[in-house]
């Protein structure tokens, strides 16, 4: 009986079997699409490869009457709105935004021409429904559920595997008694394309489906490939609600999770010629990223959340909702089980967003920009470092930064002469710590001007540069894009003049014309005259910025290019006369404002000013590319500062034909594949510390892990205290520079009490023991994409302790910093995870007590932990890197439980342009496994390195036991005195070893 009851559900299963399969067969094929309808493939030899060469499917079991080469047609999925979304009024859509009814946009300066009260008879003018009683902080005017949105034609279309077209048109209008617009000029007919690209990432486009709109001609690595349904991560689903409104949602494949979805919000996508508005669900609560903001957390706040705006403004960060000085909208999302997604909306007009609360442990983003065109592209991750790199790998992988770059760097605005700027460098070195570089900001140039140097105050300033060249240091110059075209015989002005190379007023509306007599847009900056501003879209302007760089460096041989005041920034635009202005009469760049759309929009975003030309230039300013193709600054704008690091890294790296730098104030995406940035003119106050943090761990999102702070402050004048802390964290910024403002007491770290002077010197020496693992960090970002700073959510992205984590960072995954962010606090609170083996970085003791711990921090010292499982390579500091290089290099072995560590370390002459591209370096890895202990040449194509360095040091962290015994390439080790065992600390110490690096080494632990 039993047997025949086994028997029985055996064939019941391959009965269901064969059903499923045959349902699941029909249903495919009955989605079909013939890629081949008129049997061409029939006449072919190889009919499966021509059928793939059509990016299409093939399927094998066909038979002769079924579809053999096809594409799957799409299904459009229909959702129920939620109860929530219809009941709750924290949920409606403000159908008012340019009316600031709340005053959420930018805190700073709240702009005075939008701060209006929404009326009954404007709202109900926009086809929208006005509640006179709201409530707190909910709108009084709002879209109904039944208006707004779009709605699907026809069916969706495959053109090939990796891409789906769809049709929409707008619901609300006049024709269908329904009409709804905010602006009036809404765009009726959308195409909607979806391509895939690999299994991890999706790429959204909605453009106008009758008219050519601006799309951002920044250059990405975007290539639709062939993918087979099961081995994508993530899933592009068109939805409708019952109302037939279009939604687009993007879900994870294992989990289901949806990380992106409009449905509910489908009354609010807006696409109006100068509004864009689309609003998305968040599975999370834990979102990172978006900027250049000043973001208070690491982790953005939701409740009570501020809206900010995304347009490069010449703003200094004051910890509330400003706009900085570049744009970067891309965010990613750490989900409840640790998986981790990012999204990337390529668009450069300005725009803004404002994340909120949705449902009980979910989260929304309302994003609207006023130009261009929705290219939303989403990253599956499903790790927050494999994110990075799935987005590194459409905008470019970081840039490669020479060795003496990750020196310690000096810099002021106002030495006011040479010998004040010697005088820092002097104290520096005479206390003992190390410098790299020396920076000349806009005070040594002869009356502000670009390639000129003051002939008095700065008089010997080349020999200067020489001299530090002689001494192993370098020197960095500033350089404002922009041109003083007053100033008699300037030859930079001159020869760009003949060049017409000038940002242009356009042939229809030219207000500066009776005075200058061409289409010039003249403003006013630092130099004494009204300036010119290069258009870095013009081919000749690269050969001019390109020439003028190499005959400056003719004369002075700087080493890298500090690009500033590249937003573009012009100073009071639209008021009586700038701030600096230096005539009696009033004069400054005034924009039509009154009668331009492009200068007067009917939605400004949550910028901070009145306008969008506030501190830049007029938005119907025109810029033109080799094609001849037109733009405008309000499309733009944004794009000025990564244009300028192009031309900026392709000049310096021409004047000796180094690897160079280039530090440019305004960034893109993309911009961390040519340069660096700095946070920008921060103030010597304790929150900007932690700022300084936030600001780190955002960029290294962006791509630019080339970052830093104004160590010690811009702004204000500093502390004793809060320069000495400021010097430890910022020993641990991969841009390591102390720079002052104009005015200001000095800063740099000798001018100081001894102790201050002391600690000082420790926090530059401790970071220059670490560069060759810093170096390390950025050849591995710089070939394979990724971070140099994390987060600890980014590296414990599991453990929820961590997601909200900010006053602490790591460099890699190994090493935890925990600097000290407060006045007179010398305790430091912290988080080490459970998970792991930690060690305190200094003494090597293994923590024993873990989690959330308050460890001792006197003014003097910075807490640091290594976790298990890492070999970090370090080399003893000396007062350059020049010096340093020659120095011997230690490794520091930290065993996790499994008694295991690795590490690498990647070497190369520190300045050649590509090296890794030429293979001309040295890559080592180091592996700890079973007692055994291996040091190997993996790459060994720099022999130089034999000439300059050994690995002399070794310490294991973590060694339970002191072996009896150790062979070194098969010979013993003479215990004392080349090593030692601390029984109490369990670390073991070898020392004296001279290893040469390009021989594989092999300790055996007995």
């Amino acid at each position: 009986m039993n047997n025949m009851c086994q028997l029985t559900a055996c064939f019941f299963i391959i009965e269901l079997v064969v059903l499923i399969y045959a349902d699941v067969h029909t249903n495919n094929y009955e989605k079909r699409i013939d890629c081949d309808p008129n049997h061409q493939l029939l006449l072919s030899n190889h009919p499966k490869e021509t059928c793939l060469t059509r990016h299409c499917l093939f399927d094998d079991k066909a038979s002769e009457d079924e579809i053999q080469c096809y594409k799957i047609k799409a299904d459009v999925i229909t959702v129920d709105i939620p109860d929530i979304i219809k009941t709750d009024p924290k949920y409606r859509i403000d159908c008012v935004p340019d009316i600031d009814e709340y005053g959420s946009f930018c805190e700073l300066n709240l702009p005075n021409n939008r701060t209006l009260n929404g009326t009954n008879q404007i709202c109900t003018a926009r086809g929208c429904t006005w509640d006179s009683n709201p409530g707190p902080n909910i709108t009084t005017c709002y879209i109904p559920l039944e208006k707004g949105g779009y709605g699907l034609v026809g069916e969706g279309n495959a053109p090939s595997n990796a891409i789906t077209q769809y049709k929409l048109n707008r619901l609300s209008t006049r024709l269908l008694k329904n009409e709804f617009s905010i602006f009036n000029h809404d765009i009726d007919n959308l195409d909607v394309q979806i391509s895939v690209s690999d299994m991890n990432m999706i790429r959204m486009t909605i453009r106008d489906a009758t008219s050519q709109r601006y799309e951002v001609p920044v250059p990405i690595r975007w290539t639709p490939s062939i993918l087979t349904s099961t081995s994508a991560k993530i899933q592009f689903q068109m939805t409708k609600t019952t109302s037939e409104k279009i939604g687009f949602r993007v879900l994870r494949t294992n989990t289901q999770s949806i990380i992106f979805d409009t449905t509910y919000f489908a009354n609010g996508f807006i696409y109006d010629d100068n509004f864009l508005q689309i609003i998305t669900t968040i599975p999370s609560r834990n979102i990172y990223g978006f900027g250049e903001n000043t973001h208070r957390s690491f982790r953005h706040i939701l409740k009570h959340s501020y809206r900010y705006s995304m347009f490069a403004r010449d703003q200094w960060p004051t910890g509330v909702n400003e706009n900085l000085y570049g744009v970067h909208p891309f965010y990613m999302v750490i989900e409840s089980d640790g998986q981790a997604f990012g999204i990337f909306i390529l668009n450069s007009n300005a725009q803004d967003y404002k994340f909120d609360e949705f449902d009980t442990d979910q989260a929304m983003l309302t994003y609207r920009t006023i130009g261009g065109i929705l290219d939303v592209i989403f990253f599956a991750g499903s790790t927050p470092e494999q994110v990075i790199q799935q987005y590194q790998s459409v905008i470019g992988k970081p840039y490669m930064p020479p060795y003496w770059a990750l020196g310690f760097q000096l810099s002021r605005y106002g030495y006011n002469s040479l010998n004040n700027m010697k005088a820092a460098m002097n104290r520096t070195l005479n206390a003992n710590i190390p410098l790299d570089i020396m920076y000349g900001d806009i005070d040594y140039f002869h009356k502000r001007l670009d390639f000129t140097w003051n002939p008095i105050d700065f008089d010997g300033l080349p020999e200067y540069v020489d001299w530090l060249h002689a001494h192993g240091m370098k020197f960095i110059t500033i350089l404002d894009p922009a041109i003083d075209s007053e100033e008699k015989n300037y030859s930079t002005y001159l020869e760009g003049q003949k060049a017409n190379i000038w940002i242009k007023w356009p042939e229809h509306r030219n207000i500066q014309f009776n005075e200058t007599g061409n289409r010039n847009m003249l403003g006013y900056v630092w130099p004494d005259g009204k300036t010119v501003f290069p258009d870095f879209f013009y081919p000749p302007t690269y050969d001019w910025w390109k020439s003028e760089i190499l005959q400056y460096y003719s004369k002075l041989k700087f080493d890298g290019l500090w690009i500033d005041m590249n937003e573009p920034a012009n100073f009071d635009t639209n008021k009586d006369k700038p701030w600096n202005w230096n005539r009696p009469e009033l004069w400054n760049l005034h924009c039509p404002i009154d009668d331009e759309l492009l200068e007067n929009p009917p939605y400004k975003t949550a910028i901070c000013g009145d306008y969008l030309s506030d501190k830049t230039l007029c938005m119907i300013g025109e810029q033109i590319n080799s094609r001849g193709q037109l733009y405008t600054q309000y499309n733009v704008h944004s794009l000025y500062g990564w244009s300028e690091t192009l031309a900026s890294l392709t000049a310096a790296r021409a004047t000796a034909n180094k690897r160079s730098v280039v530090i440019s104030r305004s960034t893109f995406p993309s911009s961390g594949t040519y340069s660096g940035h700095w946070l920008g003119d921060n103030a010597a106050d304790w929150s900007h510390l932690k700022y300084n943090i936030i600001g780190m761990l955002e960029f290294n999102l962006f791509g630019v892990p080339y970052i830093g702070a104004d160590i010690c402050g811009y702004f204000h004048n500093t502390t004793e205290e809060m320069c000495q802390r400021w010097m430890q964290l910022g020993a641990f910024n991969p841009f390591f520079r102390n720079h002052n403002g104009f005015g200001n007491i000095d800063q740099d770290p000798g001018i100081f009490s001894a102790n201050v002077i002391i600690s000082n010197r420790r926090a530059v020496e401790l970071r220059y023991t670490l560069i060759p693992y810093l170096y390390t960090l950025f050849h591995r970002v710089h070939i394979a994409g990724g971070t140099v700073v994390r987060s600890m959510a980014h590296v414990f992205p599991s453990n929820s302790a961590c997601w909200s984590l900010d006053e602490q960072f790591l460099w890699g995954s190994s090493l935890l910093i925990a600097p000290v962010l407060y006045e007179n606090h010398v305790n430091k609170t912290l988080y080490l995870p459970t998970t792991d083996r930690w060690y305190d970085y200094y003494t090597g003791e293994e923590q024993t007590t873990v989690g959330s711990i308050i460890v001792s921090a006197p003014l003097d010292f910075i807490p640091l932990y290594l976790r298990g499982g890492a070999i970090i390579p370090h080399q003893q500091a000396a007062l350059n890197t020049v010096a340093s290089r020659k120095k011997p290099l230690y490794l520091i072995v930290a065993l996790d439980s499994n008694r295991y560590a690795s590490g690498e370390l990647f070497w190369d002459d520190g300045d050649s342009i590509d090296t890794y591209e030429r293979s001309v370096y040295n890559y080592f890895i180091f592996n700890y496994i079973s007692q055994r202990l291996t040091i190997q040449p993996w790459v060994y194509k720099y022999p130089q390195m034999n000439n300059e360095t050994k690995l002399d040091d070794i310490k294991i962290y973590g060694m339970a036991t002191q072996p009896i015994n150790i062979l070194w390439n098969g010979q013993e080790l003479n215990l004392n005195t080349q090593w030692t065992y601390d029984a109490t600390k369990n670390i073991l110490h070898m020392t004296k070893l001279a290893l040469t690096l390009s021989k594989t080494h092999k300790f055996v632990f007995l």
